[in-house]
């Protein structure tokens, strides 16, 4: 990130259908209607049997040398959430093997509309969803290419792109295979009205724009007092070769979410190639599952504004080259401006994998950067093969957290393997002392205290973690990261006591990584 400031049929009616396809399809492309949506599109799409993940911070009972952050309290009348597949009952769509092309102008698509997976939607420019839902069927492919190609959910609209494992949503490059490269196209964002923690006018808890869409265009607007609110869902979906700049600085990640709350549903996303951060949490509630981020040009998880979401199952696979100059595998702010801005960011992250580049890694920065201000609980993290360490702590205000009395900074349960230049020293200062208060925190002395029951220099077993056509992200059965996990709380998968993103000798459809996601080069 750039600090400054997505049945059956009777007979006759498959006949026709089946006619009515043929006869139409071949050589054909159709541009869509932006101002009127479809008449046959139901107003409400979204499966009455899925649930968004929607607990609160403070439904979680949080260990009791772990509390989390008292600056932000959040309400305690939401239930936990429960892991919510798409009901077996629903059948995979079939899809054609060369599917119309529809162009999406850029504009504002108004009301409910339906993508499937009989159309490819190529997206010409900024287009901004308002006051409908947008629905996008499994196994549907949308392309983009050009200056500010991208979709955007603003805070008047909903998502519900919900692919399967087998037929995973892709949005992509719109040039050939081959040919594809970080930042063809924009990215896919999310807005919503939760709490943020930038001053505004008008609201209460604050309004900002989005990076990446111009500060004078108020679709971009994200923020507010609800911190419940709903951007949607997105569920086993592909985004690729996304993440271009609109101007110095002002660039659209992977996934942006601005804003969003707690009912919003982010679950088995993969974002891959993107030319800035791959995801990037402006603020909002929202919680975050089955995360992969691989050969991002910057930050794989990057969070700020007061984020306070929780996030489990996260795997970040940095590249061995950049052109940025400060990637790291998380960047982690509260408030550039103001450091104690509140609410402040204080996720709650569980089962998270940080995988550098093994052998010469050019660039001169570590796997994780907390600064200006974050808090952080996180849990069973293996943090390996970055040559810069591990973990930089910076700013007074972040350093405080750490040494507060609880503490509501910290890594806890965690692996720490071949960091540093020598793959020992695992915690390399690159921040003065004087942004890190008096004395200077040691982050060496901090994350090694017994009571984080961390542990250093112990194999994890993932030999093929840093392939970049081929990654395996499920350690060895024999791997160290097998025992030594917290459990996680009411409100995350109890089950997973491990250390990492995936559970050791996990193969098949055990591992949550597989089946559809994919790493090309280009």
């Amino acid at each position: 990130m750039h600090t400054p400031n997505s049945l059956r049929l009777r007979a006759p009616f498959a006949l026709l259908s089946l006619v009515a396809f043929v006869a139409g399809c071949p050589g054909r492309m159709e541009v869509m209607d932006v101002q009127n949506p479809p008449a046959d599109v139901p107003s409400d799409t979204t499966p009455a049997d899925v649930q968004p993940m929607d607990a609160t911070m403070d439904d979680v009972p949080t260990p009791t040398d772990t509390p989390a952050p008292t600056d932000t309290p959040a309400p305690t009348d939401t239930p936990a959430p429960t892991d919510t597949p798409i009901p077996s009952d629903v059948p995979s769509p079939t899809c054609p093997a060369s599917p119309m092309e529809e162009m999406v102008p850029a504009g504002d698509l108004m009301g409910d509309r339906t993508w499937d997976c009989n159309r490819t939607y190529r997206l010409t420019g900024l287009t901004f969803v308002r006051g409908g839902t947008l629905t996008i069927r499994p196994g549907t492919r949308v392309i983009g290419l050009g200056m500010g190609a991208a979709l955007v959910i603003t805070r008047g609209a909903r998502i519900d792109a919900q692919g399967t494992r087998n037929q995973p949503i892709v949005f992509t490059s719109a040039n050939p295979a081959g040919m594809r490269r970080q930042g063809d196209w924009a990215g896919l964002v999310l807005l919503g009205a939760a709490p943020i923690n930038v001053t505004g006018t008008g609201v209460a808890m604050g309004t900002n724009n989005v990076e990446g869409i111009e500060a004078t265009d108020a679709r971009g607007n994200y923020g507010g007092a609800d911190a419940e609110h709903n951007c949607g869902t997105v569920r086993y979906v592909r985004i690729e070769f996304a993440g271009q700049g609109l101007s110095m600085g002002n660039e659209l990640n992977g996934l942006t979410t601005g804003g969003c709350g707690r009912q919003t549903t982010i679950d088995f996303v993969q974002v891959h190639q993107a030319a800035d951060d791959a995801f990037e949490f402006f603020g909002g509630t929202h919680d975050a599952r089955h995360l992969i981020s691989t050969q991002q040009d910057d930050d794989g998880l990057d969070w700020d504004f007061g984020w306070n979401g929780r996030a489990q199952f996260v795997v970040i696979q940095s590249p061995p080259t950049s052109g940025e100059s400060d990637p790291r595998g998380i960047e982690a702010d509260n408030n550039g401006a103001n450091n104690d801005a509140t609410p402040r960011s204080s996720p709650t992250i569980y089962n998270l994998t940080v995988v550098g580049a093994e052998g010469a890694e050019p660039y001169t920065q570590p796997g994780i950067v907390l600064r200006r201000g974050t808090a952080a609980a996180i849990h069973n993290a293996i943090v390996m093969d970055y040559k810069q360490g591990a973990v930089d702590v910076i700013d007074n205000a972040t350093v405080a957290l750490a040494r507060a009395t609880p503490a509501t900074l910290f890594i806890r349960n965690s692996i720490f393997f071949r960091n540093g230049t020598d793959g020992t020293t695992h915690f390399t200062d690159l921040s003065s002392s004087a942004a890190e208060g008096t004395p200077a925190l040691d982050e060496n002395m901090f994350f090694r205290d017994a009571m984080w029951m961390n542990r250093f220099d112990a194999d994890p077993l993932l030999p093929m973690a840093t392939n970049r056509t081929a990654p395996v992200f499920a350690p060895a059965m024999a791997s160290p990261a097998a025992t030594g996990g917290a459990t996680p709380p009411a409100g995350f998968d109890a089950t997973a006591t491990y250390v990492g993103a995936v559970a050791p000798g996990a193969t098949g459809t055990a591992d949550w990584t597989t089946g559809w996601t994919a790493f090309p080069a280009n």
